[in-house]
């Protein structure tokens, strides 16, 4: 997911104490359909509960359309007809193929490691995770900066095909992009980490290997200043996902919104 300019907040962040910013959750979500994962994204930034990280899976390769994103520049029909879904996420970037990945979201007040703005927030985010999957692939993993990743193509309407430079590289090639929201004094990360190569991406980077994710919480709640523990979600929160999938995400009217 590529990051890209987030909506203005709609209120001053409130203030948070050293002891509320130590409350943390973690939520490990099993395979999901593409409309249900991307609702309960939403609710956490709607509902604002928890300083929450979360990792998921999809049920079926799942097509995610950038916010801002044509439908009719994307394979739509191919990727329906091989048993996949399409989405509409509510952050911006280009398309994404998801299928064999680890997909992250990161909710949280902007204040501590997230208050100094998206870019500074995700680059800390990116740097830290960079370390960890270096040791896992037993490779360099680094943010692109400068220049331009070998898994780039010229006007594509790809995320992965297109970075930039905070996007996490492997071998030359990209690996994880995020993006992000804002609401209400609290941010929103989501982004996906590549574990085998996508049949309409081919050329991009891949771990390889299923990721440590105690190790991957471990230097997220390090670079962030929390201390993620295993939960759960309400529910209001679940409930509130049912409302946004059926008004939203699960509704085509959203899906083919351009």
């Amino acid at each position: 997911m590529k990051p890209v300019p987030c909506a203005t907040r709609n209120s001053v962040t409130a203030a948070v104490t050293s002891d509320q910013a130590s409350e943390a959750r973690l939520l490990v979500d099993g395979p999901l359909a593409g409309a249900t994962n991307m609702a309960r994204d939403e609710s956490l930034l709607e509902t604002r509960a928890l300083p929450t990280l979360r990792f998921y899976r999809w049920a079926k390769p799942t097509l995610s359309l950038g916010y801002f994103q044509h439908a009719a520049d994307l394979p739509l029909d191919a990727v329906r007809a091989r048993g996949g879904e399409v989405v509409r996420r509510s952050t911006g970037g280009k398309a994404i193929l998801h299928e064999h990945e680890l997909t992250y979201s990161l909710c949280a007040p902007e204040v501590g490691a997230l208050a100094g703005g998206p870019a500074a927030a995700m680059s800390a985010i990116h740097e830290a995770w960079a370390q960890e999957l270096a040791r896992q692939a037993g490779a360099e993993v680094r943010m692109r900066h400068e220049g331009h990743m070998h898994s780039d193509i010229l006007g594509s309407a790809w995320c992965f095909e297109d970075s930039s430079p905070l996007d996490l590289a492997m071998d030359g090639r990209k690996l994880l992009g995020s993006a992000a929201r804002r609401r209400h004094g609290w941010i929103l990360f989501h982004g996906s980490l590549v574990l085998e190569h996508p049949q309409e991406t081919p050329g991009i980077a891949a771990l390889g290997r299923e990721p440590d994710l105690a190790a991957l919480t471990s230097v997220m709640g390090r670079a962030m200043g929390y201390d993620f523990q295993s939960g759960e979600w309400s529910p209001h929160e679940l409930t509130k996902a049912d409302a946004i999938e059926a008004k939203r995400f699960g509704n085509d009217a959203f899906t083919l919104l351009r």
